[in-house]
């Protein structure tokens, strides 16, 4: 494994990108990357103008003259198609790429720095790590609500009100429900959240104040 910086050009995105599957060539990657989630495509790539850069470098395997990413698809995808407008996928997105590239602040990176592996067994391996969940512990583990409101706590970022640990806190504070032992982690879904191992009936008052003061509603 080593980390080199590889020329834009030289970089492909791959066609047999595990996202859609095996395409015909790099043009219609790209175009199936942002018919899958446009609007992800287009905040990552808003992400990367205001940065001036990716943070994870892209996993690549070297064939012939050129470096298939096999992790990194979007990252580059985005990079791409700022550094070339004309090659999005519709006359709205080479707009907006036009608009980012014309924005862009300082030069443009000509290469980026990519993770280089020759061993595709060894990518495959990584891959499972990185995007299959996570596996018992072997792969990554992704944060739930407490961590991510930690994190959003200590850094100052992100900045959304996360209803559940909020309503946890608030529970605590009223020192009637013991989360951890009585009622197990709580999940949200869009405005509701569930309380899994919880009878609802022994602490509704506590619970209906909290919810009213977060402007959501609860479920079994």
């Amino acid at each position: 494994m080593a980390y080199e910086d590889i020329p834009l050009d030289h970089l492909l995105v791959n066609p047999a990108n595990d996202r859609h599957g095996e395409l015909e060539n790099e043009t219609a990657a790209i175009a199936e990357l942002f018919r899958l989630r446009e609007a992800h495509m287009r905040r990552l790539a808003e992400d990367i103008r205001e940065q001036g850069k990716v943070y994870d470098p892209p996993l690549v395997y070297q064939h012939e003259n050129r470096f298939v990413v096999f992790d990194g698809n979007r990252r580059v995808t985005c990079l791409k198609l700022i550094a070339h407008p004309e090659r999005a996928p519709s006359q709205d997105l080479q707009v907006f790429f036009r608009e980012l590239r014309d924005n862009w602040d300082g030069d443009f990176p000509a290469d980026i720095t990519c993770q280089v592996e020759p061993d595709r067994d060894e990518i495959d391996s990584i891959i499972f790590r990185r995007h299959t969940g996570s596996q018992g512990g072997v792969g990554q583990s992704n944060w739930d609500d407490r961590a991510k409101h930690n994190f959003v706590e200590r850094t100052g970022r992100g900045g959304r009100v996360d209803v559940a640990v909020r309503i946890e806190d608030f529970l605590k504070q009223l020192s009637r429900v013991v989360l951890q032992e009585e009622v197990g982690p709580l999940s949200v879904a869009g405005p509701r959240v569930s309380f899994p191992q919880m009878n609802l009936k022994s602490h509704g008052a506590q619970i209906k104040r909290a919810f009213e003061q977060f402007g959501t509603s609860y479920r079994r």
